[in-house]
């Protein structure tokens, strides 16, 4: 157990970072269970908080990362290191670096939350093969949501596509310190070969961007309307949705992964004559 010294009492988490501390072990260790971590496992965390969730990491991983961006943490990554040499901190931005370079194959993490959109598409491009991550609650019902429900989105379809996404289990504010307003969630997301093959991720990304814009509308009104996602004008857009082979009538949210997959590439297809 540490011993608290003056830095660390006086330590008070910085809202604008969205700092709530997970401090329930039983959260902490149900986490590390279901990332199924040995010692053969390079583990990512990202945001150091207090160390709690570290040092589990630490005890049951081959190595781990951690990377942090607020430095006045260095307490309590200084108590880890003194007691675990397989643990390396990062005092970076994770929006920012590149993390291809860590090779790391699981990542645990309580997410700041302002992050949590951003952070997993990014960590979608790498090629970890668990991860394990807490998220708001009303976040993590979106990843997991099916075609047809109020909670569908772009991020539902852009995880499922990559990987399967599992929610395990509600966490209350009270697990925290401080303690957010909002419940929050633990995700277990397991990378695989994608559901479907599309001629080209990057526009697959952008008719993602250009449908769930506009989600209750149909397909047709959806993609007219955001015609600049997809770098082509309204005019031409218009003509290549009258000759597609796809039903452009139906309501965005109803479409399944498969089917915006199929979308993207019958319109890559057609755009990429114009």
């Amino acid at each position: 157990m540490f011993i608290k010294n003056k830095s660390e009492t006086m330590f008070k988490p910085k809202k604008k970072l969205g700092q709530c501390f997970l401090i329930d072990k039983n959260f902490v260790k149900k986490a590390v269970e279901e990332a199924e971590i040995n010692k053969e496992d390079i583990v990512l965390e990202i945001g150091l908080g207090k160390g709690i969730l570290t040092e589990e990491l630490a005890k049951n991983a081959k190595k781990v990362y951690v990377i942090e961006i607020d430095e006045g943490l260095k307490p309590y990554a200084e108590k880890i290191k003194e007691k675990y040499d397989n643990v390396e901190i990062i005092w970076e931005d994770a929006l920012k670096i590149d993390l291809n370079n860590l090779g790391f194959n699981k990542v645990v993490a309580n997410l700041p939350y302002q992050i949590s959109s951003p952070i997993t598409f990014k960590l979608l491009k790498t090629n970890f093969d668990i991860a394990v991550l807490m998220y708001q609650y009303e976040f993590a019902k979106r990843m997991v949501a099916k075609e047809g429900t109020k909670d569908y989105s772009r991020l539902s379809v852009a995880v499922q596509y990559k990987a399967d996404v599992e929610f395990i289990c509600k966490v209350p504010p009270s697990a925290f310190s401080p303690r957010p307003k909002v419940n929050s969630a633990i995700v277990k997301i397991v990378k695989r070969e994608p559901l479907f093959k599309v001629e080209n991720e990057e526009f697959f990304e952008n008719v993602l961007r250009a449908l769930f814009q506009h989600k209750n509308k149909t397909v047709k009104k959806a993609l007219i309307d955001s015609c600049h996602e997809l770098g082509i004008e309204r005019e031409k857009i218009k003509k290549i949705l009258e000759n597609i082979d796809f039903n452009v009538d139906e309501r965005v949210f109803k479409l399944s992964p498969r089917d915006i997959g199929n979308l993207s590439n019958l319109l890559y297809s057609k755009i990429s004559k114009v």
